[in-house]
């Protein structure tokens, strides 16, 4: 019974041999019992002859690993030694040097694609001409840096024009994107260096010609290019004592202007009128010196019971009341005003105010929410928006998207439209001259608590109203109107000529108030794990 059986698996391992299913005939032939069959020894020979064969195909395919495997059960099924010894270590040889070369290979692209990456296409070349024609992953990057190459030159064509025709927007614009896909390039290191010095060149004049408003909006077009240019650094320093200059000026400092002026003749003697700036801020800051001697100065600061203190000097009045931008008055110290105010209007929104000169900006869902918290799928700290005088930067450790391009520090403009993330967007503006509080606009599919849709960098003032050019929009308003800060609380005013501080009534946190029709409460703002809440 046994015998008959064991003749049944015999012929199964040799009828699988025949039709080439040697690992259906290995399984078993390579068994004790058939291999002391009679046809045993017979059977493992020709096993052993076709699985030497079958290595031999896998070897000249480049399988060196199936090659391998095969010997190894020819080996078992009792081949001869010097037939698998010699294939073997022929097989070996061939597969560490192909090993080797893929090796070799994969380092070359990761060198090529790290300057890709680095933005020196033509490093990237360089290594990709030792690959072969035959790898599919090399042709593809050549491919990758043929199609750069030809946009970069498009593009430098196109900033060649725009500069011969003074669009310097435009032309800073396409450089800047050529410089991203080949910033190594020589032809883009030279435009920038011809467009950084016909603008620097036109920034100088504006300046001689003591237009500095119009040289800084001139030299802030050149964002990120030629910083490392000594003309580009030269303006950079001067425009930076012209705004200190002015700083001062509006502070009634005029020393402290005066100084910073006589400075602007170090820097730039050709701005002629430097000199006389200098000399009528002399002359201004004499003349103060000597009132604060005379008779007047004694009551200077002595403190006035009958009627609200007069405006300290710098301060502008115009008809005798105040400017409309400049809170000032008698009113009772309350106490500290919370960094971050949330504004409920009626028929006006939700408003958070920051009285902060540098928030941060970050995902909502987490136990140390940013000062503005964004329900997005975003870092906790992932940006900062930080006030320098009356200019706005927005920093990032990553990057994101300002005006359409990717960046990770840049001034921003009225108008700007940032994206931090998929659902985290929203404008930047400066609604109005009047104030220097600045508005971030969420767009439809970026949420914070309350439904607040405008948050407002607050700045000492910020108009409300309905249009564009106030920060806190009111349909109900009759007439405009300033919200100010004053003695650690918020006021709020009618706007215009005939409106002083003296008429404004304060925002005491958590009462409603009523101002010209206009009804509206202030709450503290508080984040907390899940968002915000008010107390």
């Amino acid at each position: 019974m046994f015998g008959g059986l064991l003749n049944t698996r015999v012929r199964a391992a040799e009828s699988a041999l025949q039709q080439g299913r040697l690992d259906d005939a290995f399984r078993v032939a390579i068994q004790p019992e058939v291999r002391g069959h009679r046809r045993g020894p017979g059977l493992l020979r020709r096993l052993a002859d076709q699985l030497i064969e079958r290595a031999r195909g896998h070897f000249a395919a480049d399988r060196f690993a199936e090659a391998l495997h095969d010997l190894n059960l020819a080996e078992a099924s009792n081949a001869p030694q010097d037939r698998i010894k010699e294939l073997r270590a022929q097989i070996k040889s061939v597969a560490d040097e192909a090993a080797r070369q893929e090796h070799s290979r994969r380092d070359r692209l990761a060198q090529a694609r790290r300057r890709m990456e680095a933005g020196s296409l033509q490093a990237g070349r360089r290594i990709l001409e030792a690959a072969s024609n035959a790898d599919p992953t090399a042709e593809k990057m050549k491919r990758d840096i043929d199609m750069r190459d030809n946009e970069a030159a498009d593009l430098f064509v196109q900033v060649e024009r725009l500069v011969r025709d003074g669009q310097w927007t435009a032309a800073v614009e396409r450089l800047s994107k050529a410089k991203s896909l080949d910033p190594h390039d020589p032809k883009c290191a030279k435009l920038e260096a011809d467009l950084c010095a016909r603008l620097c060149k036109s920034v100088r004049q504006s300046m001689k010609d003591g237009r500095v408003q119009r040289a800084a909006d001139e030299l802030a077009c050149l964002g990120n290019l030629g910083q490392s240019l000594p003309a580009r650094r030269e303006l950079d320093e001067v425009l930076r004592v012209v705004r200190q200059a002015g700083d001062a000026l509006r502070g009634g400092d005029y020393d402290t202007a005066r100084q910073n002026v006589l400075r602007i003749q170090h820097l730039a003697p050709e701005m002629g009128w430097a000199p006389k700036a200098a000399k009528q801020l002399g002359a201004i800051d004499e003349m103060v010196t000597a009132l604060r001697a005379g008779p007047l100065g004694a009551f200077e600061n002595t403190a006035r019971t009958d009627a609200a203190p007069a405006p300290p000097l710098g301060i502008p009045v115009r008809n005798g009341t105040l400017d409309e931008t400049v809170a000032w008055g008698a009113a009772p110290q309350v106490g500290n005003l919370p960094e971050r105010v949330l504004l409920l209007v009626d028929d006006g929104g939700s408003y958070l105010l920051l009285r902060k000169e540098r928030v941060t900006l970050g995902r909502a869902a987490t136990s140390h929410p940013a000062d503005i918290a964004i329900f997005a799928d975003l870092d906790d700290h992932h940006a900062d928006i930080a006030r320098v005088g009356d200019d706005y930067f927005l920093f990032s450790p990553r990057e994101v998207e300002v005006g359409g391009r990717p960046t990770r520090h840049q001034l921003l403009r009225d108008g700007d439209r940032v994206v931090l993330g998929r659902k985290a967007k929203f404008g930047f503006r400066l609604p109005s001259r009047k104030s220097p509080s600045a508005a971030l606009d969420l767009s439809d599919t970026s949420k914070l608590p309350n439904d607040v849709r405008r948050v407002v960098l607050f700045t000492k003032t910020a108009m409300i109203g309905y249009g564009q050019g106030f920060h806190i929009q009111c349909r109900m308003a009759r007439n405009p109107l300033v919200l100010f800060e004053r003695d650690g609380s918020l006021w709020v005013r009618l706007s215009g000529r005939g409106h002083t501080a003296d008429d404004a009534v304060r925002l005491e946190l958590g009462k409603t108030v009523e101002i010209d029709g206009v009804s509206m409460v202030a709450k503290a703002w508080s984040a907390g794990p899940t968002g915000a809440r008010q107390t």
